[in-house]
């Protein structure tokens, strides 16, 4: 899908116009780009999620396990999750703000939340925060133009802001500090830190994807090994531009019904497309995209494989590489690649037949 905008010739700006005293500038342009957008809603999309939620209501039991727990608020859910649908949308970056960046390329985000990815990882810190801190990042460069020199300090802002969010024990701006090499101070932090609250419009509470995959791994029974393997797909999304417009109710989705695939799980039922409120036709070229930035896992977003080859995590990376490299190939996948053949596949993964079973986790 395209998104179009009006292109403006920045190259002619003036260095000290272009950049205020903060290294930052108001964006100024947008011109067209290929992005991966969520689906539109037609009649025959809509009948089928109506039917979806006629079929599971109709199986639900009349009281329902969850409804003892009063934590988790059942009579509200729906109200809860359309409410964040609509806040999902209305929080989200720009697909094509590089196109305003002077000096920053994508390479260059993906470098960044390579970074950040890492230093997620050492502080320990929860996913929900990983997701946020991206969606800081992205929102951010949506509006300002920022020079290489500051897009460290973005990052580092953005980790710092999403955990101070949703964490207990959030990182001190010592340790931002330290993460940065000493290559800004504590007083670069704190007011890069009032300056991103600004931008942002202190509209920090956006929906990430891991709320949404809660609710849809109710139709797998909590499943782990699903949840582990779509968590994965989910990071992955993170280190490529072409998802950035993308709703995280519509990524989850995705990396859940991918998951069940490779796992050899069954397909999308009735109670998936009500819990996640998406068909497995919209569903198709998203998940199209998001396998072949799988096909080279190690070189499209080594810190996630990296990360995800841990024990704890189940091996996930490891697993998916390994069943791509067996020849697992979504059936859709074709629908999407004319150009490419079954046969071609094969080849490039070198066995003689797709396999149409998953075989376990690695332990």
């Amino acid at each position: 899908m395209i998104l179009s905008g009006d292109q403006d010739d920045v190259s002619d700006y003036d260095e000290a116009d272009y950049y205020d005293e903060q290294g930052f500038t108001t964006a100024h342009s947008i011109r067209d780009m290929s992005v991966m957008l969520p689906p539109r809603f037609t009649h025959k999309t809509r009948a089928e999620v109506d039917a979806a939620k006629e079929i599971v209501e109709a199986r639900l039991a009349a009281e329902d396990e969850e409804d003892w727990d009063i934590a988790m608020v059942t009579e509200y859910g729906e109200d809860i999750f359309a409410y964040m649908r609509e806040m999902e949308r209305e929080l989200l970056p720009s697909p094509n703000y590089m196109d305003i960046q002077k000096d920053l390329q994508w390479s260059m985000r993906a470098v960044l939340v390579d970074w950040v990815i890492q230093v997620h990882g050492r502080f320990g810190l929860l996913p929900e925060t990983l997701f946020l801190a991206i969606n800081y990042i992205d929102r951010f460069l949506s509006v300002k133009v920022v020079s290489v020199g500051k897009l460290q300090l973005v990052g580092a802002t953005a980790l710092l802001l999403a955990a101070k969010f949703e964490e207990i024990n959030c990182p001190a701006v010592d340790e931002i500090v330290w993460v940065v090499d000493q290559g800004y101070s504590k007083a670069d932090i704190i007011k890069a830190e009032r300056y991103m609250l600004t931008i942002l419009e202190f509209a920090l509470g956006w929906p990430g994807p891991m709320s949404f995959m809660r609710r849809i791994s109710k139709a797998d029974d909590y499943d782990s090994e699903i949840r582990t393997v779509a968590k994965y797909f989910l990071e992955v999304t993170l280190m490529d531009e072409r998802f950035v417009a993308c709703p995280p109710s519509f990524l989850a989705a995705g990396a859940q019904c991918l998951s069940r695939m490779i796992l050899g799980k069954g397909s999308w039922t009735a109670e998936h497309v009500y819990y996640s409120g998406y068909t497995f036709t919209q569903l198709k070229p998203m998940m199209c995209v998001l396998f072949r930035c799988c096909e080279k896992g190690r070189k499209h977003h080594d810190a996630v494989f990296e990360k995800y080859t841990n024990r704890s995590f189940k091996r996930a990376s490891l697993f998916v590489e390994e069943q791509i490299r067996f020849g697992f190939i979504p059936p859709f996948q074709l629908e999407f690649d004319p150009d490419a053949s079954r046969d071609l596949y094969q080849e490039m993964h070198m066995v003689p037949h797709a396999l149409s079973t998953a075989i376990p986790i690695l332990g």
